[in-house]
């Protein structure tokens, strides 16, 4: 066998293998075992067929076939071990070609695109105040004054968000549906329960009423099913007064000013980590974007393959077709491609431009990291080389969340107004926590 690589692009080698016929004598036997383990010949046991017989049937030049496919791997892997050569992707073979005495094979070799510098990394992004509004605060006591307010009964025709005291029955046929039948019941009026026509029904009643009509019952999946309804009591939730004493009967809190001050910490914290989502999507794209990368195709398809076989697995534990959901989303099979190269794209370049990161800063795992994955790793079941392999993983992951966190310590978060959005606490909160530990 004899080699030749070639650099025929900046992440992308080809290899052009010469193997002639004797090289592949001992495959030869090997072909011929495993082609005797699928072929039938009358008088002949699978995997019994003698040589000669297996030759005739199938024909010599499908023995060579045979022998070179499982000849290549192994030459290849040789190759670029001696050559110090780490593809990105698995080698594809690009042409194979059999001629007179030998067969000629060129070998596409994609390698990890690597960047000569980093964008600049204090880009300033413009993102949501993260402050409170008085709407927000407003909406979060609402909530806590629903929660303990109290209901009283009323007389007069039921409107939205009250409560009704109902008896509910349904006849199917002329039976009675056994699991639609409701005594004492406390609904509220536009909660959409039950059936999808109750609410319309009961707008405007008063008490004593009753009132009969046909409807779905989806729960059940039932249809046309007889509905009646009376009402013994339309009830109204009575809000309490917001005061201080009330505050201090109810909540963990003496006043409404520290219980408003709280509240609007939590609304704080809550919108910080939002918008610490929305940074890190614009910072990154703007990486991104002015590195101006350009990805290998194959190293492009492998990582779309991957997407697509974690989306797939993930509707498949959901019970969902994929012709399904292309109906339910509206997207076409080329939409979806398209989408998945553009999220492939991303993923890549982001490792790239975190990989420069981890080179240029000299980013190293610190002895407690390294002990996370050491305990992890004694959980892991394999061989020796997937075990390398598998570590060699978590190490490069930890490493890119390690840049990662630069990146955004070095960028610039500001409101439309220009003022500084403090959100780097966020960012921090996990190392700070590892040191309280």
């Amino acid at each position: 066998m004899k080699y030749k690589v070639k650099k025929i692009g900046d992440f992308e080698s080809s290899i052009e293998i010469t193997v002639d016929f004797d090289d592949l004598e001992e495959k030869k036997d090997e072909a011929i075992s495993k082609i005797s383990k699928s072929l039938k010949v009358k008088g002949f046991r699978p995997g019994k067929i003698p040589k000669n017989i297996v030759v005739r049937e199938v024909g010599e030049e499908y023995v060579l076939e045979e022998a070179i496919d499982l000849y290549l791997p192994g030459q290849i892997f040789e190759i670029l071990n001696k050559e110090e050569i780490s593809p990105a992707v698995r080698p594809v073979i690009k042409d194979l070609k059999k001629e007179k005495k030998s067969y000629k094979i060129e070998v596409l070799i994609t390698l990890w695109p690597k960047l000569s510098k980093l964008p600049k990394l204090n880009q300033t992004v413009e993102v949501e105040s993260i402050e409170p509004t008085e709407e927000e605060i407003n909406e979060q006591i609402e909530r806590i004054k629903l929660q303990f307010g109290e209901v009283e009964k009323v007389d007069r025709p039921a409107k939205e968000s009250d409560y009704l005291l109902l008896n509910i029955s349904g006849l199917e046929n002329g039976n009675e549906l056994k699991d639609f039948n409701y005594q004492d019941y406390l609904y509220e009026l536009g909660s959409a329960l039950l059936t999808p026509s109750l609410d319309s029904k009961l707008e405007g009643v008063s008490s004593g009423a009753i009132i009969k009509f046909n409807d779905d019952i989806p729960a059940l999946g039932k249809s046309n099913i007889e509905v009646s309804v009376l009402v013994k009591e339309i009830k109204e939730k009575i809000m309490p007064e917001l005061t201080d004493d009330w505050v201090s009967s109810v909540t963990e809190f003496d006043s409404v000013k520290e219980m408003n001050e709280e509240l609007y910490k939590n609304i704080q914290n809550v919108k910080k980590r939002q918008i610490a989502n929305q940074y890190q999507g614009l910072l990154t794209s703007k990486l991104i974007e002015e590195s101006k990368l350009e990805l290998p195709e194959q190293l492009v398809i492998a990582e779309m393959d991957s997407i697509l076989q974690n989306f797939m697995n993930e509707l498949q534990q959901n019970n969902i077709k994929i012709e399904d959901y292309l109906q339910i989303t509206g997207l076409t099979e080329e939409t979806l491609q398209e989408d998945l190269k553009n999220q492939a794209t991303r993923n890549l370049s982001m490792v790239v431009i975190l990989d420069k990161v981890v080179e240029d800063q000299e980013l190293k795992l610190d002895e407690k990291e390294v002990g996370f994955i050491d305990e992890h790793m004694s959980t892991h079941d394999g061989s020796e080389a997937d075990s390398a392999s598998h570590r060699l993983n978590l190490e490069s992951e930890s490493l890119r969340n390690k840049a990662m966190l630069h990146i955004l310590q070095q960028g610039i978060s500001v409101d439309k107004n220009g003022e500084k959005v403090y959100l780097q606490d966020v960012y921090n909160q996990e190392e700070d926590l590892g040191e309280e530990e």
